[in-house]
């Protein structure tokens, strides 16, 4: 089977339908290409895109037309399956799925488009559950537990920024910072340090500077220009994972690796409700401990997370492929 990947162009939504593919591959001879789905004019981008949403509310031959119009041309004929992840992509995957009458698969939140566009939508909260929904725990991605042999004696810090509620001030990374200095004093680790898009270039340069006589060289900086990164080479030189709780993809990638995930945020935040209400559950499934930017790290880290958490990925994992073949059973008899 031939997949078509959509692409907005962001690692965690293309490590995602990545995720997609691999698992479907444990039960489906595939084949997949990453497509670049870009606008003709990057003029005015917010506005092509209400004018586009609002066409996805009935897609007629004459609606798909236009929205397509708005886009780079693609020739999706040959493939079999198309996939995508990411607000941005919804509309296009559905219209070019209906043109060229090939099965979709959707993964995260739809904004609004019917359901009825695509053969399978996986959200983290899927509302009103019908025969394409599928109301995922942890997303699909690329990343499996990794089994560690011995201790690295490193540990990770992914660093995001603004979002889901989360607003971040110099003093907030002036005050992890700190908290990382004394946390590499008490235990002997040293820090890497890997930041992403959400990170301002500010935030990002105080971070280089202040711990700069710390940090590790495998640190990988966003605003450096260093390209694209394979995190999974990042998961293996470490012993634990501290993630920023703005990102869920960031999150959820890191739980995947199996190795123990500390969210970290400053005490004072706006909450959305959603992405708190993910939180409390990976929490109440062992899968993360959240800390404060000013909690002492070394008396968290000293009390391991729930047993068996490898294990709940893994059937969590299969879980959602099953889910998901039930859906294409039609198009993918296994």
């Amino acid at each position: 089977m031939k997949v078509a990947i959509l692409s907005d162009g962001l690692d965690g939504h293309i490590n995602q339908s990545i995720g997609i593919v691999e698992m479907l591959k444990e039960s489906i001879k595939s084949s997949y290409k990453v497509i670049d789905v870009k606008l003709k004019y990057s003029l005015f981008r917010g506005l092509q895109y209400i004018y586009i949403k609002s066409l996805s509310k009935k897609l007629t031959d004459r609606n798909i037309e236009i929205i397509l119009s708005f886009f780079k041309k693609i020739d999706l004929s040959e493939y079999e399956l198309i996939i995508s992840t990411g607000g941005k992509l919804s509309v296009f995957n559905a219209a070019v799925s209906k043109k060229y009458n090939i099965n979709n698969i959707h993964n995260g939140s739809l904004r609004g488009i019917s359901t009825a566009y695509f053969s399978v939508s996986l959200a983290l909260e899927a509302k009103n559950i019908n025969r394409s929904n599928i109301k995922t725990i942890l997303p699909p991605n690329r990343f499996s537990p990794i089994k560690h042999n011995r201790k690295k004696n490193k540990s990770l810090f992914l660093i995001g920024g603004n979002g889901s509620g989360y607003k971040y001030k110099k003093e907030d990374f002036f005050e992890l910072c700190q908290q990382i200095i004394k946390y590499t004093n008490d235990s002997g680790k040293i820090p890497v340090i890997v930041t992403s898009r959400r990170t301002k270039k500010s935030h990002e340069l105080l971070i280089k500077d202040y711990l700069q006589d710390y940090l590790d060289d495998k640190s990988v900086w966003f605003h450096s220009g260093l390209g694209r990164i394979n995190l999974l080479n990042v998961f293996k030189l470490v012993d634990e994972i501290f993630v920023t709780e703005d990102s869920s993809s960031m999150i959820s990638e890191s739980i995947s690796s199996g190795l123990n995930v500390f969210t970290i945020a400053p005490v004072r935040v706006k909450k959305n409700k959603d992405h708190l209400n993910m939180l409390y559950q990976y929490e109440r499934m062992g899968f993360i401990k959240r800390l404060n930017f000013d909690a002492t790290f070394i008396d968290h880290v000293a009390n391991p997370i729930l047993s068996g958490k490898c294990r709940k990925i893994l059937n969590l994992r299969r879980m959602l492929k099953i889910q998901i073949l039930h859906k294409l059973n039609k198009l993918c008899p296994t």
